[in-house]
Order: structure tokens, then C-alpha cells, then sequence
């Protein structure tokens, strides 16, 4: 990673403080679970960008990598509960398809067999939520910044499954015949830029979406003025590529 990108992500990682959102109660708004949620995906997305940082600073330049793609999650599922009226239902829907599928295959496949309160608590979850219908796919989401959509499908392809593509960094054919097995798999500066790059900008647009959920953190950011030192950094990575 480049070093200015280095310093702009550890700036902008301390003045997320400025928000102080681990003191804020929206109990009392109307929209106090969409809030939450909203503060639990910016939680999310500081998460994601200090382990991030941890591991390029370690060298893991492939797993930094794939962080970054749950960074970009945390900033597309913000702006579709930003714009979006249906996004807290469809979060929920997914939710119970995804304990529908694991509560299946656990009664399927439980060794010895369960307990029969826990059979019948099971089935009951099962019956219950049986009109539960449809994932929230991420790679879906559509917003007005497509590069979040492009890198995050090429993340997803190249680094965070396990695809075609993805084993092919882990071998190195380094003369003919021979092909070694690498453990921490190759990575292009070009891809690292990109990755950088979108870490900064889905951290961005996390924030613009949590100020506009909560207009009430407004007042203790200045997202424009981050904005504008994020500019210049991207704009000399482009250069570099040209």
C-alpha cells in the first residue's frame, strides 16, 4: 500500500471519533431500529478497516485485500437502509431464510439426534417462518457509485472465495515444470491501490449515509473537508497508473 494511503486511512480512522457514536441513544426517535442499524454497519465498517490495517501493515497484502470487500458490504448495505423504506424488512427476511437453511441441515444432520424439545422448537421456528422468501444480495445493491459494485464482485472472484481465479495466486510456476505453492499469494501494486482506494471511499460513503440516517451527528463532522484531502490521494494513484 501506498504510504499516503497508509496515513489518509489512519487520519480518517481517528476522526471517526469526533462522532462519538457509542454515546448516542435513539431510543426515543420513531426510526430508533433503523438508526441502530445504521450505527451497528458504521460500527461494522471501523471494524473491518483497523483489522484491515493491521494486516497490511503485517504483510498480508491478500487478506488486507478481502477486507476490504466487507468494508465495501458495510457501505452498500448503509446506503440501500439509507434509501430504501423496505431495507429493515428485507434485512430481517434474510436473516430468517438464512436460520431456516442452518436449522434444516442441523436437524438433518445432528449427530445422535436432538433432544425432542429441541426437535420440536426447531420445527416450530420452521413452520412459523415458512412464508419467509428471498435474499438481500449484496452484490445487488444498486447506488449511485458503481465502482463500490465493480471492486466488490472482483474482491469476491479474486481473493475473498475460493474461485478459479483465487487458487491461481497461490501457485507459482516459477520455471517450466515446476510449480510452487505460495501462502501469502501475490499481489499486484495496481491491486493494492485499488483496494486502498476503496477502502477510503467506502469508509466515505458509510459516514455520508450514517449522517443523512442520523442528521444529528451533522454538526461533529466535516465530510467535506475529508473528502477533499481523500482527492488528491486518489487522484495521485491514477496518475501513477496511467
Amino acid at each position: 500500500m501506498r504510504s499516503a494511503w497508509r496515513t489518509w486511512l489512519g487520519n480518517f480512522d481517528q476522526s471517526l471519533e469526533q462522532l462519538g457514536v457509542s454515546t448516542i441513544d435513539v431510543g426515543g426517535f420513531e426510526d430508533a431500529e433503523r438508526r441502530s442499524v445504521a450505527l451497528a454497519l458504521f460500527a461494522r465498517l471501523r471494524a473491518e478497516l483497523r483489522a484491515a490495517l493491521t494486516l497490511a501493515d503485517a504483510g498480508h497484502d491478500m487478506a488486507f485485500r478481502s477486507y476490504c470487500r466487507s468494508a465495501i458490504e458495510c457501505a452498500l448495505h448503509l446506503y440501500h437502509g439509507e434509501v430504501n423504506a423496505s431495507y429493515l424488512e428485507q434485512l430481517h427476511t434474510d436473516d430468517t431464510v438464512s436460520r431456516r437453511s442452518r436449522a434444516k441441515t442441523f436437524l438433518k444432520n445432528a449427530p445422535g439426534g436432538l433432544p425432542a424439545d429441541a426437535r420440536q422448537s426447531l420445527e416450530k421456528f420452521l413452520q412459523d417462518s415458512s412464508k419467509a422468501k428471498g435474499k438481500l444480495l449484496v452484490s445487488e445493491i444498486e447506488t449511485p457509485f458503481p465502482r463500490l459494485n465493480h471492486v466488490y464482485r472482483e474482491i469476491s472472484a479474486d481473493a475473498a472465495h475460493v474461485t478459479w481465479t483465487s487458487l491461481h495466486r497461490q501457485l507459482n510456476q516459477n520455471k517450466p515444470g515446476w510449480t510452487t505453492v505460495q501462502i501469502d499469494a501475490q499481489v499486484s501494486t495496481d491491486e493494492m491501490e485499488e483496494a486502498a482506494s476503496i477502502l477510503a471511499f467506502a469508509g466515505l460513503v458509510v459516514v455520508r449515509s450514517l449522517l443523512q440516517i442520523v442528521p444529528e451527528l451533522k454538526e461533529q463532522y466535516d465530510l467535506e473537508a475529508m473528502f477533499r484531502t481523500y482527492k488528491p490521494v486518489y487522484q495521485a494513484g491514477r496518475t501513477r497508473a496511467e
